[in-house]
């Protein structure tokens, strides 16, 4: 832009020089035209008023008002012309000249000079014209007005018997005139200098005048370009501030200012030549129900607290991105090993995992998962795998390789949706069923129905390989089916409570939820089942959900919920469910001997349960340390191998 007002600063002078010299060429141009017309417009004037002296005078002769002789004839106009363009010329300021002139005169003063003979040749070649204008001598311009003969003037100038006496005494040649015949001219000199002088006056001030007005022009549009100038560096500073601002806010994340995903895309495709690159995806588990439970002014805070955290321990080599919702990303290009990498995140989610968020009087434990990619092409999005992967498998951290790919993983689910449909067909869906252990009565007094599909070549393949991929591909619902006829035909004779899991997505789907209704009406014992829901599903209609409930309640049914507190319970809505059990999730249970925070929660869980009178069951209860810790802490049931793995029977032994 400075450039710019500088080039227009320079071009501007140009620019006003050149339309000064055009306005004192147009200027002189029409002074000197006007100058032309005003001495031709001068010159008539002039002549008019001679034509009428000479007129009236000649008149006061023809009338006989005034009698011709040798005095009066002084007054003619052939005599006294002469006389009196002299007097005139030296009075008035142009130094104008009238005279009457011939060619052909009786008196030298009345002889016509070389410029009046071609005024008179041109009247006598151009018979019918009468005024003759020139500016050909440069010191006047020459007017004339053609005199003629006419009937007035034959009575001096006819036959010379008839001539006055007067005449005959004076002149011996001035007899003898025709009609039209041109005697001579009434010459007008107009002097060029005195003329020139007045209108060259006239041009210079209207000069001075434009010129002042064009410097005053200049002047202020050099001032408004010099204030543009000025107003351009401010706006220069402004439009750079707000493109460093624009460029943060396309490349830092708005609440943790850390580089966004579009810089560590950025960032990977600089550096696609380096010879190490190391990407790690981390992932705040199940972090909607920190907003649910507590808002989102508090899981911003978390989310900050997190990202301090993280650049905190992470060391300087090593880049801390901010991704969409609840994703962090550590990105290096360090030349270290994939091993001492891995490390250095484990390390990092060790330490996040043992923090205390503080947050509005919460405190707050968060779990992390992990997906790890190094030296790949497509770097984020095999992260992306192994970070999905580890989700999928509750698993805190996964490191991509070829068998990630993500080609391979939709051939599986092809070839899991080809399995799952044949064995819906086939009816190869079978009930394994696992024990669980009533702390009170030391006994087995309920079974967990849990789905398996069972090949034609006796392998079994458990629920993680075919329920992820029965939902995806909508035959979830057929799985709900097959499992609540298999279990209620199983049970319908034996006096045992067992429990199945059902989804959010069976009770919202009316044809589903209907037909365990109808199911149950037709059971015998309805207050032997319970049904399990899944924590961790998304409720999106906690109204439909209630109905559900109650309507399975009405029979005498129980409700469980599934993996509690393996996120961030809304614990009025746990109030509101009006539920029978909380399964205390295996995620808590498994540490609950060595990790001090894992106890803690267990404990508020059962006493929170306890308060409600809910009962509780503790899954995934592997070894007798840890059964013996959950009885003195008052859970009411215990589930896991080590009271008994699913089988295809029922198992109804087990000694402490």
């Amino acid at each position: 832009m400075y450039d710019l007002n500088s080039k227009i600063l320079k071009i501007i002078p140009l620019i006003f020089l050149a339309v000064v010299i055009s306005k004192i060429v147009y200027t002189y141009s029409d002074v000197k035209k006007r100058e032309y017309t005003f001495a031709k417009q001068e010159a008539k004037i002039l002549y008019d008023y001679v034509a009428a002296n000479r007129a009236y005078h000649r008149k006061l002769f023809t009338d006989n008002i005034l009698q011709l002789d040798s005095n009066s004839i002084k007054v003619l106009p052939s005599f006294s012309s002469s006389i009196i363009s002299k007097e005139f010329s030296e009075k008035n300021s142009l130094n104008i000249t009238v005279k009457t002139v011939s060619d052909n005169a009786r008196n030298a003063t009345n002889k016509a000079n070389d410029d009046e003979l071609k005024a008179i040749k041109y009247f006598n070649e151009n018979k019918n014209e009468t005024e003759y204008f020139s500016n050909e001598n440069s010191e006047y311009y020459q007017f004339a007005n053609v005199l003629k003969v006419d009937e007035s003037c034959l009575k001096c100038h006819g036959n010379v018997q008839d001539a006055p006496k007067v005449i005959k005494d004076n002149y011996s040649s001035a007899y003898n005139y025709n009609i039209g015949e041109v005697r001579g001219i009434i010459s007008i000199n107009i002097p060029t200098k005195n003329l020139r002088k007045y209108f060259l006056e006239i041009f210079f001030y209207s000069i001075v005048y434009d010129v002042i007005l064009l410097i005053f022009l200049f002047l202020g549009i050099s001032y408004l370009i010099n204030k543009s100038k000025k107003l351009n560096t401010v706006l220069e500073t402004k439009v750079k501030e707000k493109t460093e601002e624009l460029k943060n806010s396309l490349l830092l994340e708005r609440l943790t200012r850390l580089p966004n995903r579009l810089r560590l895309i950025d960032d990977i495709a600089f550096n696609a030549d380096s010879k190490s690159l190391h990407l790690a995806l981390i992932n705040i588990d199940r972090f909607k129900d920190i907003n649910d439970l507590y808002g989102y002014e508090v899981g911003d805070k978390i989310l900050k607290q997190v990202a301090l955290a993280t650049q905190n321990i992470c060391e300087n080599k090593n880049s801390v991105y901010k991704l969409p919702s609840d994703e962090y990303a550590l990105f290096t290009t360090a030349d270290v090993p994939q091993k001492e990498f891995i490390k250095t995140v484990k390390k990092l989610i060790a330490k996040i995992q043992e923090t205390e968020f503080e947050v509005n009087d919460n405190s707050i434990f968060i779990t992390l998962s992990c997906g790890i990619a190094s030296n790949q092409d497509s770097l984020l999005t095999k992260a992306n795998v192994a970070l999905q992967m580890a989700k999928n498998n509750s698993k805190s951290i996964v490191v991509y390789d070829n068998s990630l790919d993500t080609k391979e993983r939709i051939t599986q689910n092809i070839e899991g949706v080809l399995l799952l449909k044949n064995a819906i067909k086939e009816d190869m869906i079978v009930p394994f069923f696992q024990p669980i252990y009533n702390t009170a009565t030391k006994k087995i007094e309920k079974y967990e129905f849990l789905a398996r599909i069972i090949l034609q070549s006796g392998e079994v393949i458990p629920p993680i390989r075919f329920l992820d991929i029965a939902v995806k591909s909508k035959l979830y619902p057929e799985i709900t089916k097959s499992i609540v006829r298999k279990s209620f035909d199983f049970f319908k004779e034996k006096d045992y409570e067992f429990s199945i899991n059902i989804s959010i997505h069976d009770i919202e789907n009316i044809k589903t939820s209907k037909f365990i209704l109808d199911e149950v009406e037709k059971f015998p014992n309805p207050k032997n089942i319970t049904f399990e829901i899944l924590e961790s599903d998304r409720v999106e209609n906690y109204e439909k959900l209630n109905k559900f409930i109650k309507e399975i309640k009405a029979h005498g049914c129980k409700i469980a919920i599934d993996d509690f507190g393996s996120g961030y319970s809304n614990f009025s809505h746990i109030l509101e469910l009006n539920v029978n059990y909380l399964k205390i999730d295996s995620s808590l249970v498994k540490h609950i001997t060595k990790d001090e925070n894992s106890r803690a929660i267990v404990k508020t869980i059962i006493n929170f349960a306890s308060n409600l009178n809910l009962k509780t069951i503790a899954e995934f209860v592997e070894d007798k340390e840890s059964m013996d810790l959950l009885e003195k802490m008052g859970v009411d049931f215990i589930q896991g191998y080590y009271i008994g793995k699913p089988e295809s029977g029922l198992n109804t032994d087990f000694e402490s």
